[in-house]
């Protein structure tokens, strides 16, 4: 069980040696958690999308604009893509067939959209809530560390780091929040950040259950 007093030490996985930035991060809370989930929420309008919602949003716009003769096919290559387990993979053509129906839904089917901004939204805010929490100090970053009046990173002191490196820590941050779970819900890792911990992804929550149904032969990655 990590403390909640305890600082964490991250550098991000691309760096090393005795001059490579060091985050300094605490584990939050339970509260700290809730908190932060309905910040995300409320403030930010990037709560989780949980996998059945962007299944049904994909139904319905693949029912409302595809050709009749495509519609069963794309359903059925979707519901097999969320009954994947592991590193299984959709053949290669059901996958690009797919991957081209979503594209298509997210520029002309409103409902399926607002998902996946809503999912990007989160992706790239989630770290940031999470790193103004919970940093508690940096080494081998040159400009000095300071908490506001909220007792919170400032956003102007964020700004002087490496973008890459601060979205590292902050998703290290953030999987903190869940430790020994692979949470699903949050957003993926910075490049080439081999952190075992979750990341608040564009990945949907499979959390309320998934389909079983599968269509085509799957590959192992």
């Amino acid at each position: 069980m990590l403390s909640t007093k305890d600082a964490q030490r991250h550098t991000p996985a691309w760096l090393s040696g005795d001059q490579a930035p060091v985050f300094l991060v605490r584990c939050g809370s339970v509260i700290e958690r809730g908190q932060i989930e309905a910040e995300l929420t409320a403030e930010h309008r990037a709560g989780r999308v949980f996998a059945f919602e962007l299944l049904a949003a994909f139904r319905a716009g693949v029912l409302a604009l595809a050709e009749p003769e495509d519609r069963d096919q794309l359903i059925a290559i979707a519901d097999a893509e969320a009954a994947l387990e592991g590193g299984e993979q959709l053949p290669a053509a059901e996958a690009k067939l797919l991957m081209e129906a979503k594209t298509a839904l997210a520029e002309h089917w409103p409902d399926y959209r607002d998902l996946v901004a809503r999912m990007a939204r989160r992706r790239e805010i989630a770290p940031i809530v999470a790193l103004r929490r919970f940093l508690v100090g940096w080494e081998n970053i040159p400009t000095p560390f300071a908490l506001g009046p909220d007792g919170r990173v400032p956003l102007e002191l964020l700004a002087w780091l490496d973008p890459l490196e601060m979205l590292s820590a902050g998703n290290f941050a953030y999987g903190l929040l869940y430790p020994g779970e692979l949470e699903g819900n949050s957003p993926p890792l910075s490049p080439s950040d081999e952190s075992p911990r979750p990341s608040p992804s564009d990945e949907p929550s499979k959390a309320a259950g998934k389909s079983r149904a599968r269509s085509g032969r799957k590959t192992r990655a």
